[in-house]
């Protein structure tokens, strides 16, 4: 008699567990995501040549974003990322962070997009950039930590640095310094992203000095202990741009990974016991015949 239910019931708790699986039912679980708004200089300085990709010498823009490509495809899904340009003095959000890996084509296309063309000024404001970035990103909804890139080249030198007037590490993120610790000319290109030249000191500086007659390229590099002091003043990490393997280490050390309340669907484990309570009888049944 027991047999028989045996034989009866298995298959009708599977029959139950598959309704439950169709519904796909979630759990809340804890696991390790990141919430970021990544933020890219776009200044001129950015087109500097001090990196290579696929062995081709490569200005620090498009070295950023080949690194990020490779970071974004190595982060966990429920991971979000949003986009964002910073020029002058301000920045500009191209979109609030979005779920990664259901959005994942949408943003790799906005990041391989991202132009130094886009840039509405010539000047580079880079302190006030870092704290207009962090005051920004804190009236947004989803909360999320700061990754912004910059060569630290402020145009023009004598502009007056702002006071950080927030908490200092109320907003976690990471400093990212782009470029190479020796000098090198900034590429002077037309509207068709064509180099006509290189520009000069004077015409990135001298138009704001009494001294008129400088000349000689304008040469950049990135300004690593001013960003490493901003990013004390802020309450941020620092990281040297060199690979994205190293980029990535910086991420998972930082405290821009944390552990999220995520959806974990669990349909597939329903699945996996209805299958095996469906097989079950038959199996004890083969078993039962042998002599």
């Amino acid at each position: 008699m027991i047999y028989r239910d045996f034989r009866l019931w298995c298959p009708a708790v599977a029959i139950a567990l598959l309704m439950w699986a169709a519904l796909n039912p979630q759990i809340k679980v804890q696991k390790d995501t990141y919430n970021l708004m990544i933020v890219i200089d776009i200044t001129q300085s950015m087109n500097a040549q001090d990196y290579h990709v696929d062995n081709q010498p490569a200005d620090r823009l498009s070295f950023v974003k080949a690194a990020l490509k490779e970071v974004l495809a190595e982060l966990p899904c429920d991971s979000k990322i949003g986009l964002g340009l910073f020029s002058t003095k301000n920045i500009f959000l191209l979109f609030e962070p979005l779920e990664l890996c259901a959005h994942y084509a949408a943003i790799d296309e906005s990041l391989a997009k991202i132009d130094w063309r886009m840039a509405w000024a010539a000047d580079s404001h880079i302190a006030r950039g870092i704290y207009t970035s962090l005051s920004d990103i804190q009236k947004l909804e989803s909360k999320p930590g700061l990754v912004f890139f910059t060569d630290g080249q402020q145009t023009p030198k004598s502009a007056k640095e702002p006071f950080f007037q927030m908490e200092a590490g109320k907003t976690p993120g990471l400093i990212v310094g782009t470029g190479n610790l020796e000098s090198v000319p900034v590429p002077r290109l037309d509207n068709q992203n064509q180099q006509i030249g290189f520009w000069q000191i004077s015409e990135a500086e001298g138009r704001r000095r009494a001294n008129t007659d400088i000349t000689g390229n304008y040469l950049t590099a990135v300004q690593e202990p001013y960003l490493q002091r901003l990013a004390v003043i802020t309450g941020l990490s620092y990281h040297h741009l060199e690979d994205a393997d190293k980029l990535l280490s910086a991420l998972k050390a930082s405290s821009l990974l944390q552990k999220q309340p995520v959806n974990y669907p669990f349909a597939w484990m329903l699945a996996a016991v209805s299958l095996l309570l469906l097989l079950t009888p038959f199996a004890v049944n083969r078993l039962a015949q042998k002599p």
